[in-house]
Order: structure tokens, then sequence, then C-alpha cells
């Protein structure tokens, strides 16, 4: 019964849309062989929701990415469970020609996708902003187990919040997605890639505030790296080192990481914990956490937000609505809800080998 009501959708979809076309385009909208924006599950059957296939509303990102004389718009749908798109455009008429979803199985599929920043070797990353709390993750479960056809056991948390990178392997429109694992899950929604192509600027601004700096080892490379978290204090600035690792080794790491084997956990009591666990408070709430020392040199890659508060770092801000790299004047500048516009200038640093840090605000 399901296939038979989905083959009368997308015939009445084929019905209505197939004259549909142009510069903008829509999700539910049939462009070639394949609704734009009709969400696919982990096997690229159509995801159900109560039985009723997920269609999208339009994009939150697109992107233009030209690979040996074809374009190609490279589409994102911020949804719990995201997806991402790629459509053929002629070069002259900016038409649509065909469309179809990316499969997504081998990174677990997206949640929230947003931010679409084009690198300088032609790809295009992506952020993962929504929180996922990895010590609570029921909710998260429930809202995301149609991705893999309600097999609650398939849904792990820590698949979320990475910087995703899309990547364009051919003129015909061949494509995949990773997820730079030596990052960090960042939960960042925000992404500045300095002209060097190996300083990284990432920012939370919605759930915890943190300015991150990734120094990738290799130029136009994320596959390893240094991530540090970036403290203020009035005018000071200090780097607090997160994790220094190879996104291979993460990706292993992965397949077996859970919440209590990072962190022994307990309640707090007034404020306070019990002895040799350390009381913070973040976006989380509060805890009592006591870091394992097997996992210690991936803790603050799997859980920056409660490292960061667990090292006593003052963090950045909470209130930072967006940043933007100034090339002119080397700077990078940041809108604070609402006040005055920070600037930070930026300069060299032998310890980050970096001549983009940021140093000092006026």
């Amino acid at each position: 019964m399901k296939s038979c009501y989905l083959n009368k959708l997308i015939y009445v979809f084929l019905i209505i849309a197939s004259q549909a076309h142009g510069l903008e385009i829509k999700a539910g909208e049939v462009i070639g062989r394949h609704i734009h924006g009709l969400a696919t599950d982990y096997q690229g059957d159509p995801v159900l929701v109560e039985d009723r296939p997920l269609i999208y509303n339009n994009s939150s990102f697109s992107q233009l990415i030209s690979i040996e004389k074809n374009d190609y718009v490279v589409s994102g749908f911020n949804h719990q469970i995201g997806a991402v798109y790629v459509t053929k455009v002629d070069s002259e008429s900016s038409k649509s020609l065909d469309t179809a979803a990316l499969n997504l199985a081998s990174v677990g599929g997206l949640s929230h996708p947003s931010a679409g920043i084009h690198t300088v070797w032609n790809s295009l990353l992506l952020t993962e902003g929504q929180l996922i709390n990895a010590a609570e993750p029921d909710s998260f479960i429930k809202a995301y187990k149609p991705y893999f056809k309600e097999k609650s056991d398939l849904v792990n948390p820590y698949h979320y919040g990475w910087i995703s990178e899309v990547i364009l392997l051919d003129a015909q429109g061949q494509a995949k997605a990773i997820k730079n694992y030596a990052l960090g899950r960042l939960f960042a929604n925000e992404v500045i890639m300095m002209p060097d192509g190996k300083t990284f600027y990432m920012l939370d601004s919605k759930n915890s505030g943190n300015l991150y700096l990734f120094i990738a080892e290799q130029k136009n490379s994320l596959a390893k790296g240094r991530l540090y978290v970036v403290n203020r204090q009035d005018n000071k600035i200090t780097y607090s080192q997160l994790g220094e690792m190879s996104a291979l080794k993460m990706k292993f790491k992965l397949k077996k990481i859970k919440f209590d084997s990072i962190f022994e956990s307990a309640k707090p009591d007034n404020n306070s914990c019990a002895s040799k666990f350390k009381y913070i408070r973040t976006i989380y709430g509060e805890e009592c956490l006591k870091l394992k020392s097997r996992n210690k040199k991936y803790a603050g890659l799997f859980e920056p937000i409660r490292m960061t508060a667990m090292m006593g770092a003052s963090g950045f801000t909470t209130a930072i609505s967006n940043m933007k790299f100034d090339v002119a004047k080397q700077q990078v500048r940041f809108n604070d809800a609402g006040k005055s516009e920070l600037v930070f200038s930026l300069g060299q640093d032998p310890k980050f080998d970096s001549q983009f840090i940021v140093q000092e605000s006026r």
C-alpha cells in the first residue's frame, strides 16, 4: 500500500510540475527524474513520517559549483532529518535540468545542515548546528529514526554536529558527502576559512557561544589538525587546546563511542559535586562529570562544550549573531546581538604556524 501511494504521489507531481523550471529551485518541483526536496532515507527510499513522505520546505542554502565547465547547484535542507540535493543547471539559461538527492548513508545522514561555504578546493562545507545532548538522546533518536526506517538502534547521537563536506567527483554530477571528524563535533553554525587553507574559525552562536580555531596539518586538507577553543576576557585572548587527531582515528572511535565511555556522571547537590567530580554549568544544564582516562584524548573533540567548561575556559560570548572576515584590514568582525560590533585583528603567531590568529580586540 505504501509503495502504491508513493507511486501515485510522484505521478501527480510529474503532471503538475513537469513544465516548472527557472533560476529558483523550489522544494516539491519535479526536475528531470526526481522531486526536488523529497526526503530520502539511508536506503534511498522516501522518508515516511506517519506513513506519509516528507517533502521539505524550500532549501536553507544553495551554492553554485562548476566542474569541467558543467554547473551544479548544491542545495541543503535544514531539517532534523536533513538532506542535500545536487541539481544540474544549464550554464547559459540557468534552467534546472536534473536533480537528485545525495546519498548520505556513508555518514549516517545529516541533521540540520546549513551554512554552505565554498572552499578553495571547490567543495562545499556544511555545518550541523542543532544541539544534540548525547547524555539524554531519546528525543533526538525518536525524531531521527524515520531516516533508518524506524530502527532506533541505528541512530547514534555522536554522528551529528560535525562540519560536513559535499564534494563533486566528476562532470556528470556524481558527488559524495564526508564529515570532517578531525574538526570536532562543534555544533557550529558559521565557518570562516582563511586564505592560507590551514586556518579555520568555527562559531557556535546558537548554543554555547564558543569560538573554535582549527589549524590543519596540511594546506587544503581537513584530514588532521589541532582544535582550540578561543577564550576572551575583556581584550585578552587565550587559546585552550581541545584535541589533536586525524579524521581516520576519529571515524574509527566513532563506531564505539558513547557518553558513558567518555564521562562518569553524577547529580549536583547545591552547586557542588562528590569528590573527584567536576561541577559545570553549560547549555546542557548543571552536571557533575569525571573524565575517563581511556578516552581523554578524544573528549574535547566529541564533547567540546563540556570539555571547555571542565577546563575552566571562559568561552567567547553567548550573544554573537554572526562573524565576518575583513580581507583588506585583516580582521575578524562579530555582530554582538544589538551591541557594538566586536573587531579582532589577525596576526602571526609561531605557536600556531599561522598569520591569521585572533590577537586582540579594539
